[in-house]
């Protein structure tokens, strides 16, 4: 009769306290000759969806955020890792915020990661941000042409649609949100800390629609996914 009892008060309870975990290996890495394992696990409550970076270690686990999405399926926190030869760095991207957190681990002597610095609330990414991402890869696809090219077309066709019902100031400012698939086609997410009519939205998914192909494939790689871009208002 008690294993019964309990039986039916796991099955209540487990729709309460739900979890979905699904770890894979993302790749193995070497810092100062000590060989680690990278796992992305994927983890589900009722408060949040995430996406973490995963390995373990000595004495502890080290977890990164990849991506954590609230309850709304807004997504919250994006991150990566970049390593060098002796340390991997950990960033976090506060996306309500956009501020960045960086923590960085080396492994000691006896190839346990430490962590060894912690950077908060940073509001641009650290000098000492290693340049490469996982196997020589960047984090994210590349307007064609250069930085300033990019802003040249936001300036063309992002601002006009903007400046229906915004004037340009100099102390305004907001993060354009962009999608961008495996052939460079870029697509509208939203812009961020500026509330805009669904009449504007709409414009602006046009606009973007136009914009000319993303750099796609990088130093050999395939690479997509979102990109932020700030602007003024």
């Amino acid at each position: 009769m008690l294993k019964h009892q309990l039986f039916s008060f796991s099955l209540l309870l487990t729709p309460l306290v739900y979890f979905a975990q699904q770890t894979e290996l993302r790749e193995n890495i070497k810092l100062k000759s000590f060989n680690y394992d990278i796992y992305l696990q994927n983890k589900k409550d009722q408060s949040a969806a995430k996406e973490l970076y995963v390995i373990p270690n000595k004495g502890d686990t080290i977890k990164g955020n990849a991506l954590v999405k609230n309850a709304s399926s807004e997504e919250i926190h994006r991150g990566f890792y970049r390593i060098n030869d002796s340390e991997i760095h950990f960033i976090d991207i506060d996306l309500t915020s956009n501020k960045i957190s960086q923590r960085i681990y080396s492994p000691n002597k006896k190839g346990s990661l430490k962590l060894i610095r912690e950077n908060l609330n940073l509001s641009a990414y650290p000098n000492d941000l290693p340049p490469k991402f996982k196997d020589n890869k960047p984090p994210h696809p590349k307007f064609e042409g250069s930085e300033a090219a990019l802003y040249q077309w936001i300036e063309k066709n992002i601002n006009p649609v903007l400046d229906q019902i915004y004037k340009k100031k100099d102390n305004g400012n907001a993060v354009l949100v962009l999608d961008i698939d495996s052939k460079g086609s870029a697509s509208f997410v939203e812009i961020r800390n500026l509330s805009i009519a669904d009449n504007i939205k709409t414009k602006l998914i046009e606009v973007v629609k136009k914009s000319p192909a993303w750099k796609s494939h990088v130093n050999g790689f395939d690479v997509s996914g979102a990109v932020f871009i700030p602007i003024e208002y």
